[in-house]
């Protein structure tokens, strides 16, 4: 009895993604199309393969030895489709997911799809949000494409690419009646303005909040937001500040009335970074994803030099 390929497809991507759903969301199938092909491999090998304990989908003995095996040959097969199979982005219908916080969000997509659609008008996108999610896991099992991370170190199997350099500031509604007539905003006005923020477990992995709290500056929190796009909206029609990215900040300047402070610290300056696990590295379709990435950013590099200008 000939084994179907498709079955080591389906038996690798449950692996990799540890169950059915992630796995048939990961290969575009339905959840029962994924159970059926794992119902044949199981009978074909005569092997459970997996097994439910509690919420978590266990591999048996047998499929942890056959994992990596399949794993390698798949990624064999493919290397030698892609060499003799080019990537042409005019004719592809292929989605391709990413995980970007809301900063980068602005900087990238915007741009990237007046760049792209032209020439590649099937090719859809897939955002998620950093919330909620294990950013390496997602990028070592592939359910995603590639990620925008603040950080050049990754998993063992995970590689970057320098983007680009932000910077946090503080932004006031244009007319605030103390900030308004301001040229400065001081660590004291830090601890007396009344501030709207994110969760504190997205701001604890920012740069701006380990050097407030190095300083033991106190902040009053009056609005915690779920999303960074909330805060320019709330500062624009309220007496409350707000810390936001440089350039996420000067995208809202003029169409909602806001000013720009830069912050009373020794420049906080982080850096973007692209991230994606190293299977892909010659994978056609991620190689021209990346490069128009690249671009994207060049050309932000090259109008500012890679950072911001700063404001008053």
């Amino acid at each position: 009895m000939k084994l179907d390929l498709n079955l080591l497809q389906v038996f690798d991507a449950v692996y990799s993604a540890g169950g059915i759903t992630p796995a048939a969301k990961k290969l575009g199938l339905t959840q029962p199309a994924v159970s059926n092909a794992l119902k044949r491999l199981r009978e074909h090998l005569n092997d459970p393969l997996f097994e439910r304990v509690g919420n978590t989908f266990v591999p048996t003995a047998e499929a942890d030895r056959l994992a990596p095996i399949v794993h390698e040959a798949l990624q064999s097969i493919d290397k030698g489709i892609a060499a003799v199979e080019p990537f042409d982005p005019s004719k592809s219908s292929r989605c391709f997911s990413m995980i970007a916080p809301d900063a980068v969000e602005p900087l990238i997509l915007n741009k990237l799809l007046q760049q792209t659609m032209d020439q590649s008008p099937s090719i859809t996108y897939d955002v998620k949000p950093l919330w909620g999610i294990d950013f390496d896991q997602e990028l070592l099992n592939k359910t995603v494409d590639m990620g925008f991370s603040v950080f050049a170190q990754h998993g063992e199997k995970l590689k970057t690419a320098y983007l680009i350099d932000d910077e946090a500031c503080i932004v006031v509604r244009a007319d605030h009646p103390v900030y308004g007539d301001r040229d400065t905003f001081t660590l004291d006005d830090m601890e007396k303005v009344g501030l709207v923020t994110i969760a504190p477990q997205i701001r604890a992995m920012t740069h701006l909040e380990h050097e407030l709290q190095a300083r033991n500056v106190k902040r009053r929190f009056i609005a915690i937001m779920s999303r960074l796009w909330s805060i320019p909206y709330i500062v624009a029609t309220t007496d409350l500040a707000g810390a936001l990215p440089r350039r996420m900040a000067e995208s809202f300047v003029d169409r909602m009335g806001l000013k720009i402070f830069s912050l009373p610290l020794e420049r906080p300056v982080h850096h973007w970074y692209l991230v994606w696990h190293e299977d892909n590295d010659d994978d056609p379709a991620h190689t021209w994803l990346r490069g128009e990435i690249q671009t994207v950013f060049a050309e932000l590099r090259g109008t500012d030099g890679g950072l911001l200008p700063r404001g008053v």
